[in-house]
């Protein structure tokens, strides 16, 4: 059947059993796919059947659909012209592992980051209603999603759009981390009421089998009856608060049913919210028992301990010391190590779900209570919790320690998930220390260390593991503000200081490129970016310095430097080396360094042109 299929308008004469097949062979090349280049597969496997409905029953791209978070899109791809070139997924130049609009008419925004869905739809909606177009607007939102605030702000304005949405919620039970809190008892209740289940596919039955010329009354009628006993059942209308049609749940794996739904919902008047119950995993027999490990699937497996494994190891041991320690995560307790303390000191460790503003105002909470919370979230996603970081952390001077994981130059999943930024909009903030350890190694000393710290602190680290292979002079004790020398030459002219594991390892090897070429420099670790050693810069008075990092320049490691010259009158020349706009492109982190000029080779280049001049 896939053969057959080169748009969505392919699949709209196909029968039932047809379209049952097309659903199977996009399920194997999305396997067959992701287990040879990695990717999200868990949860694309799941939403197989709903997609296919989905471009079934709509007309895109004038209907729109938009995919929260967007690591589901696959089956969306495939259908959508893209199943040639479905192989280069995240590769280097090839399709990327969420929608893109620069890549298709049918990717409406590009979404990477979770609850932003139905915003964009009410903002799509009231465009639409501008323009006075017919189109439909669709969201499919997982309930992990859904825990987000956003969604719940968005949903509160979905009835003042004036143009009619359907909300689909992809209900597997799980985000990347099992969900927790109270939406997701409320839907497990929904979708485990068996008596509520066998009402709802009775009062399908009933209206489909109706001949009666006033067919809207008797849909109403029987709506209300059901409604009426749904309400005793669960305690309440679901999403009645919202005034917003709720149908289902339905499985969201049986096409058939899934197909009736949608068809349903475009003829009720109103809003509507379709609650599918899917499995994620579905048709690979691993992933549907271990979902968690499967939701993002690597092919290659890096060597030695992690980053974010060391840092949940650690910071379990020194929770084990002080009771007063708490790990909190925004439901990714085993991306970012914080599993170990889950299983081994749960009293201790606390998931919020996707909420990351949440995470950290409620971690200023119990930092006000005399505790010490070390806030693990990727670097990429802490920019969803700004103004809870100036406000309620670092303007009261809040023992608060956030831990950036997957900071930096991060792999494959492309734009939306680079931590590229953090370093900027952090370091403007009054009353903020930010570290970057070279390896895990370190890492676990300035953990240590900040155990005594009692300000607000963030600690980045890098996605994967980074054996840098070099002997460093010493391992000085961790001090505030203090710096690293890891190669220190006697004829050297130049240093180069460079921040981070990543950049760290890319400093020595262009330090072993130089050697060989008969110059020497020396490299330095800037284990704090903010606050800079003054005191090591005043030293360099009358050198070049070039300045490494791995985010973007703007108000990064090089800004903080050149501004401490100038503002000093030292004597020194500066070259900064980092990121100067987004990235755009998805990749391996090599390919990247590359692109952005950051490798080993160009910083070994740079240092050659620096002696030119």
């Amino acid at each position: 059947m896939l053969e057959r299929v080169n748009s969505p308008n392919d699949i709209k004469s196909m029968s039932v059993a047809e379209l049952k097949t097309l659903a199977k062979d996009v399920r194997q090349l999305i396997l067959d796919t992701v287990l040879e280049n990695g990717g999200h597969l868990a949860s694309n496997l799941g939403i197989v059947e709903c997609v296919v409905a989905m471009h079934y029953v709509f007309d895109t791209p004038k209907d729109k659909f938009v995919f929260d978070v967007g690591h589901q899109c696959y089956a969306h791809k495939i259908l959508t012209g893209r199943k040639d070139s479905f192989s280069t997924l995240r590769k280097c130049g090839g399709i990327s592992g969420f929608p893109k609009r620069e890549e298709s008419v049918y990717d409406v925004a590009d979404t990477g980051h979770s609850s932003t869905s139905i915003s964009l739809a009410c903002g799509l909606a009231r465009a639409a209603y501008h323009n006075g177009s017919d189109e439909e607007i669709v969201t499919l939102i997982g309930d992990g999603a859904l825990t987000g605030g956003l969604s719940f702000e968005a949903l509160n304005d979905v009835n003042n759009t004036k143009h009619r949405q359907i909300i689909i919620l992809n209900d597997n039970s799980m985000s990347i981390s099992k969900n927790v809190g109270s939406m997701s008892k409320y839907l497990m209740k929904l979708h485990e009421n068996s008596i509520y289940r066998s009402l709802k596919s009775n009062t399908v039955e009933i209206i489909d089998n109706l001949q009666l010329s006033d067919r809207e009354k008797a849909y109403s009628v029987l709506y209300k009856f059901r409604d009426a006993v749904k309400y005793f059942l669960q305690g309440g209308l679901p999403f009645s608060q919202y005034d917003i049609r709720y149908l289902g749940p339905i499985d969201g794996n049986n096409l058939e049913e899934v197909i009736h739904a949608l068809n349903l919902a475009k003829a009720v008047k109103g809003n509507v919210i379709l609650h599918v119950v899917t499995m994620k995993g579905r048709g690979f027999i691993e992933a549907e028992e271990n979902p968690g490990k499967y939701h993002g699937f690597s092919s290659s497996s890096s060597v030695g301990e992690s980053f974010s494994e060391a840092f949940g190891k650690k910071l379990l041991e020194m929770a084990k010391e002080d009771p007063t320690i708490y790990g909190i995560t925004a439901a990714m307790s085993s991306g970012t190590g914080l599993n170990y303390m889950q299983k081994d000191l749960p009293s201790q460790f606390i998931d919020v779900g996707i909420a990351e503003a949440h995470a950290v105002c409620m971690s200023a909470g119990l930092a006000l209570g005399g505790l010490k919370p070390y806030v693990a979230i990727y670097s990429t996603f802490l920019q969803r919790a700004y103004d809870q970081i100036v406000h309620d952390v670092c303007l009261m001077d809040l023992d608060v320690t956030l831990c950036l994981d997957r900071a930096g130059i991060v792999p494959d999943d492309g734009a939306t998930h680079q931590g590229i930024y953090d370093v900027g909009f952090l370091s403007v903030i009054p009353n903020i220390t930010i570290a970057a350890p070279k390896d895990i190694h370190e890492l676990s000393d300035i953990m240590e260390w900040s155990k005594t710290f009692t300000h607000p602190l963030v600690i980045r680290y890098p996605k994967g593991c980074y054996d840098l292979g070099h002997q460093y002079i010493n391992n000085d004790k961790i001090e505030l503000g203090k710096w690293q020398y890891l190669k220190k030459e006697e004829k050297a002219e130049i240093t180069v200081i460079c921040s981070g594991a990543l950049m760290c390892k890319e400093s020595l090897s262009a330090h072993r490129l130089l050697k060989e070429k008969g110059i020497d420099i020396d490299v330095v670790n800037a284990r704090f970016v903010k606050p800079i050693d003054k005191e090591l810069i005043a030293s360099l008075n009358g050198k070049k310095i070039i300045t490494v990092e791995d985010n973007l320049l703007d108000n990064g490691l090089g800004s903080l430097v050149s501004a401490y010259i100038i503002d000093t009158g030292l004597d020194i020349k500066l070259k900064r080396m980092g990121i100067t706009d987004e990235i755009k492109e998805h990749g391996k982190v090599g390919d990247i360094l590359k692109k952005y000029a950051l490798s080993a080779e160009d910083i070994a280049r740079c240092v050659e042109r620096s002696y030119e001049t």
